[in-house]
Formats: C-alpha cells, structure tokens, sequence
C-alpha cells in the first residue's frame, strides 16, 4: 500500500471515529471548557459568593493544613489549631481535608486550591449527569442537560465556592444515576453503589438525604412496589448502608450540635412555613437561580419523561419540597441550599431537549446546522457572562483591609464586636478572634425563637460582660440598630478609628 493511500486510509479511520464517539468527544470538550472557565480569576478572594460559609471552610482547612506541616512559630501554629474550634462543626470536614492535602501538595496555604477541587468534583459529575440522561433520552438532548449544569450562572458560579454542597452534589448525581439503574435492572451490583453514593453525600451534608429518600422512595416503589419492597434485601441493605455513617456521625459524633440546629433552625422556625409570604419568597429565590421559564420547562420535561424517569424525577422534586419546607428561613435567604436544584432541573428539562432534537434532525441539513449554532451561540453568550462576572471586581484588598483591623485590635483584653461574616474574614486574615454582637437578621431570628430582649441596657450589658473593647466594622448594620449606636456613643469613648473600623473601649464607661 503506498504512503498516500496508508494516510488516506488513516484520515477516514479518524473521521469514523470522531463520527461513532462524537458525543463522548463533545461532553469531554464541555467538561474542559467548564472546568477552564472556571480558573478565570483563580487567585481571587473567595468574597463573590456567600463569603461566610467558604471562610469557615477555609479556617478549618489551615488548622488540619498545619496539622499536616506544622508551622516554625509556636504561636501561628497555636492559633492555627485553634481556629478549627472558633467555628462550629456541622458537618465533618471532608472537602476541608482534601484542600488541606492540596496546600500541603502546593508548598503552602493557597487558598485557590479550594477552587480547583470544587470545580473539579462539579465537573467530573456531569459524567454519571450525561449517563443517566442517556437512560431516557438520545445524546444529543443529555449534551444539552450537561451544558446547562455546567454554564447556569448560579451554579458556575456556587460550584466554585468552598463549602461541601458542590462535593455533596456531584455524590447525589451519582447515587441518582446508580439508583436509576437499579431500579430498571435490580441488580446487587447497582444497589450498593447506588448505597454507597448515597451514603457519601448525606455524611458530607445531611441535607442531601432529603433529596435521595425521595428518589430512592419512588424508585422502589415503581420497581418493586410496596409489598415487595419491604421483603426485598437488595432495599434493606440499600436503606441500612446509605443512612449509617451519616447516623453515626450527626447523632453521635456530633449529636449535640445536630440537636441544637434541629432545635433553633427546624421546631423554632417552623411557623415561617405556615405564613403565605413565605412560598411567594420562595418562588422569588427560585425565579432568580433558575428563571421563570426554565421552571416550566422542567415541570413539563417531568410530565412527558418515561415512567421510570418520570418517578426519579418526582421523586427528586418531593423530596425537595419537603427539604424546603423544613428549612424555611434557609430556603429564602441562602441561595446556595437550592444548588441541589441544578442537576435536578437539568434532568427535568432533558425530555423536552429530546423533543426539539428530534424534531430538528427531520430538517434539512441547513436547519440543522442553524440549530447547532443557535446552541454554541447561547453558550458562548452564557459563558462570556459568567467570565465577565468573575472578572468584574477585585477582592484582593479585603485581605489588607482585615489585616489592618486585626492588628488595630488590643493584643490584651477581650474584644466583642459588630464584624460582618461571622468574624470569620477577621479571624482568617486578622489572626484575631472576638466575641459577636448579632446583627439585626439574628436579632429577628431570636425574636422569631421567643427569645427577644425586653430591656436593651440589661441586654446590652449581659452580652459585653468580661468584655474590654468593642469592635465595629459593618457601619450599615450599627445604622440599623439605633439604641445600640447611641448607647456606645453616649458611654464608652473611643478607643481607637481607622479607615473601616471603630473601637470603643468598654473599660472606661460611664
């Protein structure tokens, strides 16, 4: 065979190829080019989304990191452990392990390396997303379903954040598609990796067992149904293996702390969802993650999925009802509890994708070529956003800023403080640690707990006992609480003033 034939022979090898594995090709392209996107800005501050929540990760990351390389000076080392305890423990620190290891692999505490691991579980689980689309769909609609977990801007940019919920939902994704196999071919096979998945996301956080009860509920339900289910081993070891090392740790290891959010986030709060105003919120937080219209494609891509399809996804939008009616102060105010919702409207809008495709692929070879490029069109215009979010403010100088207040803070005495982010900036920056006064959300929640203050000079007075200074950094929260800006003007003079901050110094009252 002559050369040009061999390289003839050899291109049509390759185009047979690309055309077999066409979409194995394109999900890899957008696993690569999400993941990518997701590295603009790497060394930024983590401040773009919900900065409370992703610096109690990072301080409990530095304490396990100088666990693994312990520090030369005695006093960082100290505080560095210490800092682990400054915040509770809600869920075991898993993802703050893992980023631990990555600082210690990276030569130091680079707090990017959360990012990297993040974005990583996020787009790695839109393999088994993509497998289980396929169950029910061609691959062209599945594709779609990837993109759009992939580039929605609430979840490109919360699959970012430091915090468990993205490394609990890439599990829930696979303990999804794991159930759906065996729920179609009961196989022990199936079962326990669906088990073990399933498992893995409830210990990382608990809340994730909302979502898989109901989905494994109606998956068993349509595969065995109830008189079978219950004498079928494969749904007791099912059951047992997926809720033990999650009872384990929250009831046991951590059964205090379990109690007490039950208690104030759960019974206490629970009139909220008998309010009226509390579903139109609701819905308000739903229409800005997802988009008004994108809900009623999901809602209708359920109604037409397949009968199996069909359960999970019910299944899934039960158990998330449920999940937000439970939490009803979370589900209206912290955006990044509904980022569970992400894949589940993405398999939800997946039957209606197949539609089009279908419809489409009857065209002719230019409609179908327009079709293409209206979807690599609203990609480019999605990703181009997200990237313009992400470049379009700089945090780098927070850190200088909580650097200055922490070292204004007296190295002697006790300091409380009105300090936005639960301390966590101040404490990760500063190195320093103070008592909080609550802000007026707080404030609301205890008058919502019955635990109110009558008489604010008592209260005031009962908080600040053993206190020294008193530490202001968010200024819009003093403007809010007004007995509490003029009884520190009116008692206490100032101890020190800089740019951000004020320090009373308590001390010295009158």
């Amino acid at each position: 065979m002559t050369p040009r034939k061999k390289q003839k022979n050899k291109s049509r090898s390759i185009r047979s190829r690309i055309q077999t594995h066409w979409a194995e090709f394109t999900l890899a392209g957008l696993m690569l080019f999400g993941f990518g996107l997701r590295m603009v800005d790497l060394t930024d501050l983590p401040l773009d989304f919900h900065p409370t929540r992703q610096y109690r990760g990072a301080l409990i990351a530095r304490s396990i990191y100088y666990q693994l390389s312990p520090s030369t000076d005695p006093v960082v080392q100290e505080e560095a452990l210490a800092q682990r305890f400054s915040v509770a423990e809600l869920e075991p620190p898993i993802p703050e392990t893992i980023v631990a290891a990555g600082y210690w692999l990276s030569g130091g505490e680079n707090l990017w390396v959360a990012r990297i691991f993040t974005s990583l579980f996020w787009v790695l689980a839109a393999i088994p997303l993509y497998a289980l689309a396929l169950q029910f769909t061609g691959p062209a609609a599945a594709l779609i379903a990837v993109a759009y977990y992939l580039f929605l801007p609430f979840g490109f940019q919360a699959s970012r954040s430091f915090q468990p919920d993205p490394f609990m939902v890439a599990w829930l994704i696979l303990a999804m598609y794991a159930a759906y196999r065996w729920g179609s071919e009961r196989e022990w096979k199936w079962a326990l990796i669906a088990a073990v998945a399933s498992a893995i996301a409830i210990l990382v956080k608990v809340f994730a067992a909302y979502l898989l009860l109901g989905v494994l509920a109606a998956l068993v339900l349509a595969a065995f149904g109830a008189r079978a289910a219950l004498r079928n081993r494969q749904v007791w070891a099912v059951a047992l293996i997926a809720i033990l090392p999650a009872g384990l740790y929250y009831l046991l290891s951590i059964g205090g702390t379990s109690g007490n959010y039950f208690q104030n986030w759960v019974v206490a709060l629970m009139p909220l969802a008998f309010q009226p105003e509390f579903y139109f919120r609701w819905a308000d937080m739903l229409t800005e993650i997802l988009g008004s219209a994108r809900l009623v494609l999901a809602a209708a891509g359920v109604l037409i999925a397949p009968p199996l399809a069909r359960w999970l996804l019910i299944g899934a939008w039960l158990g998330y009802a449920a999940y937000g009616i439970t939490l009803p102060h979370q589900t209206t105010t912290h955006t990044y509890y509904h980022l569970m919702l992400v894949p589940i409207a993405a398999l939800s809008m997946a039957p209606l994708f197949d539609l089009v495709v279908k419809k489409i692929a009857g065209q002719s070879r230019g409609w179908r070529f327009l079709f293409v490029g209206l979807l690599v069109g609203a990609l480019a215009i999605t990703a181009w956003t997200n990237r313009s979010n992400l470049l379009g403010v700089d945090y780098r100088s927070e850190a200088l800023y909580w650097e200055r207040v922490g070292a204004a803070i007296p190295a002697e005495g006790k300091t409380i403080g009105l300090v936005q982010h639960y301390g966590n900036l101040l404490n990760y920056y500063g190195w320093r640690r103070v008592e909080l006064w609550p802000v007026t959300g707080e404030l609301y929640l205890a008058g919502l707990r019955g635990n109110e203050p009558d008489d604010f000079e008592q209260f005031f007075l009962t908080r600040t006992a053993g206190m020294d200074y008193f530490l202001i950094t968010t200024f819009n929260q003093l403007d809010q609480q007004p007995l509490l800006q003029e009884y520190l003007a009116a008692h206490y003079p100032v101890f020190a003033e800089g740019d951000g901050y004020l320090i009373y110094d308590l001390r010295s009252g009158s």
